[in-house]
């Protein structure tokens, strides 16, 4: 069976004698340590901006020196420097999807970096030839910024717990539900997110997980497993009881 390992020693050996592509790094679980049989492997290349084209034959003649690619899904992206292709080699586990990135050399140093000893998010660098994959420490500023806006947010919407209530009233299950997700579960996990990971508070539920201890996201669980119209009128209390203790917590 192809292994990420295989994959990566096979692109590394094509790509990094090219002089026109510059660095090759892994994002993702791969990155962070915590990859498992179902994981996808998030690829990013830095190439010269004209040379994008045969960067791509490069990438995609290495893939199949390890089998027929049996998908191909140039998904573009929004970003007027950034491109995406997710491929897949047949005969690979079918969650070994390959989500493949490139970013032109031109783009501004300034737009990204990488925190040091983040949690979230990483690079695995598999080779740099100029400088392209930085770590920076924590821009405590930008945790401030977060704070404030989005404590604000969270406190609006903790205010309208009403809209939920009404919808009980009703007895109307569904729309309920939809209430009690944005009134009730999203800003207390954005309080979540702005303790644990405040750089990071509109997350949601993305690899919460692997970010938070055990006992707090089994918490978190009960308050969004719940079943019917009672379940939510009884978990909107303990979600209101810790709420406030973490609204106390997070604004000190």
């Amino acid at each position: 069976m192809i292994t990420e390992r295989d994959i990566t020693e096979t692109l590394k050996t094509e790509l990094q004698p090219l002089p026109y592509l510059y660095a090759f790094w892994i994002e993702g679980s791969f990155a962070m340590g915590d990859a498992d049989e179902y994981s996808d492997i998030d690829y990013w290349i830095d190439v010269e901006d004209n040379y994008v084209k045969d960067a791509l034959e490069h990438v995609e003649l290495a893939l199949r020196k390890l089998g027929e690619l049996d998908e191909r899904d140039e998904t573009g992206n929004d970003h007027p420097k950034l491109g995406q292709i997710v491929y897949h080699i047949k005969g690979s586990s079918p969650y070994l999807v390959l989500d493949f990135n490139w970013q032109l050399h031109s783009r501004d140093r300034k737009e990204y970096h990488y925190i040091k000893n983040d949690i979230v998010e990483g690079a695995l660098v598999i080779f740099d030839k100029d400088d392209v994959i930085r770590f920076e420490e924590a821009d405590k500023q930008e945790i401030l910024k977060n704070k404030k806006i989005c404590m604000q947010e969270c406190d609006y919407r903790y205010s309208q717990h009403l809209r939920v209530r009404k919808y009980i009233n009703r007895g109307t299950f569904a729309e309920c539900y939809a209430y009690y997700n944005k009134f009730v579960i999203e800003p207390l996990v954005m309080l979540l997110r702005l303790k644990f990971t405040p750089l990071y508070p509109y997350h949601y539920l993305l690899h919460i997980s692997r970010h938070m201890p055990l006992d707090v996201v089994n918490r978190l669980e009960k308050l969004i497993q719940v079943k019917s119209l009672e379940d939510m009128e009884n978990r909107m209390k303990e979600a209101k009881e810790w709420y406030q203790e973490l609204h106390e917590e997070v604004a000190r």
